[in-house]
């Protein structure tokens, strides 16, 4: 959390996590929360609301607000206080956590929310809307009045359809769970953990698919994980806050030193795919296998003098989710960064590119480039019948002689693996 001594930068970089927002809760904000924070407080909320990925400098912020940064510190003191906003600080990089106000009756139950309340809107206005809350509560008096069915259509005679009954109710859908891979990690040990601290069953089972897509990411031991989740914990509602926890995710990932990540191991390219596949090919298949998306990635950006932004690190959540394996992911990644020549790994191209791999039945990195080497000699047959004549166009060259992108990446990726092995 933002210390009280901690000054406000305007070059610190933004990140807003909102949360969902509705007519109720803007008239709550309105009627409760505007008499006690003020103008300058209730413009921030709004425009820090209305921002899902804000990944600019604070300044920005300012200047679509038109306050100075002293005037925006004390409006953000103000949500803080009033519990509208939680407020974290690491490295220069700031992350505001929106919260929603609270519900009339909850409002009303808080003692020190009400009496501030009070003391800055008035007995009148404290007065009217208490009477609106006792206005909606309906007395415990009160008759049920509801109408049943045959009060309302009569004695109809009623006929079973011919098709199943089974087929006809309405199924619970529910997300499948990400594949345990036991071998390198057991999520049993992580669960085992949680509940020590005090985590109820279903809660643990609820986070089964983040702890298994966050550790196919970085690419963490389940010590490793259990000690972030430690410390991401809420303690008071039992719960793990997923914002923190991937914050110190990612800043133990970009450490170079990091001693405890999972080792790399010279993957073996076997079958069909070490014939179709070149030199090159294989060495990438390699670096596909030993690191994971998290990591991948950010080497390949880090050549180009880049960071992976918090939009590209939803992008890998969202392909994790999709079902595609980590290896999968990493050569996704290579064909738009290197292939294409992207600056970044844009969602739209990553889900197209994901659900050619899915509809293909892709299942590892060998398979991934046979893919891609597949659908670019399609496209290339396709543009000769068109124009009955063979265009140029610009592949992926994975055994260039010359030193081109994929080469340097492959380098770079292969130097990252041997200074990541143990010693």
């Amino acid at each position: 959390m933002i210390e009280k001594q901690t000054q406000l930068n305007a070059y610190w970089h933004l990140r807003i996590q909102v949360v969902n927002f509705d007519s109720n809760d803007l008239k709550n904000l309105t009627d409760f929360y505007l008499p006690m924070v003020g103008t300058d407080a209730f413009a921030a909320y709004l425009a820090l609301q209305n921002f899902d990925d804000f990944n600019d400098q604070l300044n920005e912020l300012l200047d679509l607000l038109n306050i100075s940064l002293l005037a925006f510190d004390d409006a953000r003191k103000k949500l803080e206080a009033t519990g509208l906003l939680n407020s974290y600080l690491s490295a220069g990089n700031l992350l505001f956590v929106i919260k929603k106000p609270l519900a009339k009756e909850t409002f009303f139950a808080d003692d020190l929310l009400s009496s501030f309340f009070f003391s800055v809107a008035g007995k009148a206005r404290f007065q009217k809307l208490s009477m609106q809350l006792q206005k909606e509560a309906m007395p415990l008096s009160a008759v049920k009045m509801n109408a049943n069915f045959y009060e309302a259509f009569g004695n109809i005679n009623l006929k079973r359809p011919d098709v199943a009954t089974a087929s006809l109710s309405a199924k619970k859908l529910r997300k499948p769970l990400i594949e345990e891979n036991k071998d390198t990690f057991n999520f049993d040990l992580v669960a085992a953990s949680l509940k020590k601290y005090g985590v109820s069953p279903d809660e643990v089972a609820k986070e089964h698919n983040f702890i298994l897509s966050q550790h196919l990411i970085y690419g963490f031991s389940e010590e490793k994980m259990i000690d972030l989740l430690a410390s991401a914990l809420l303690i008071d509602k039992k719960t793990v806050d997923h914002t923190l926890f991937r914050q110190q995710l990612e800043k133990l990932a970009l450490k170079s030193s990091e001693s405890d990540s999972v080792p790399v191991s010279a993957a073996v390219v076997q079958g069909h795919e070490q014939v179709k596949l070149n030199r090159d090919e294989q060495q990438l298949v390699q670096a596909a296998k030993g690191l994971p998306p998290f990591q991948f990635l950010a080497q390949l950006k880090k050549m180009r003098g880049g960071i992976v932004t918090s939009a590209e690190q939803k992008n890998i959540d969202h392909l994790v989710d999709l079902g595609l394996k980590p290896e999968v992911i990493n050569i996704l990644i290579h064909q738009i960064l290197v292939g294409m020549e992207s600056t970044n790994l844009p969602a739209a191209l990553s889900q197209a590119i994901a659900d050619s791999f899915l509809q293909s039945h892709v299942q590892n990195a060998g398979e991934a480039i046979l893919s891609v080497k597949s659908r670019q000699e399609k496209q290339s047959e396709k543009r000769y019948s068109k124009y009955k004549l063979v265009q140029k166009e610009k592949k992926i060259d994975y055994g260039s002689a010359k030193k081109t992108d994929n080469q340097l990446a492959l380098d770079a990726l292969a130097k990252y693996q041997r200074e990541k092995k143990p010693s």
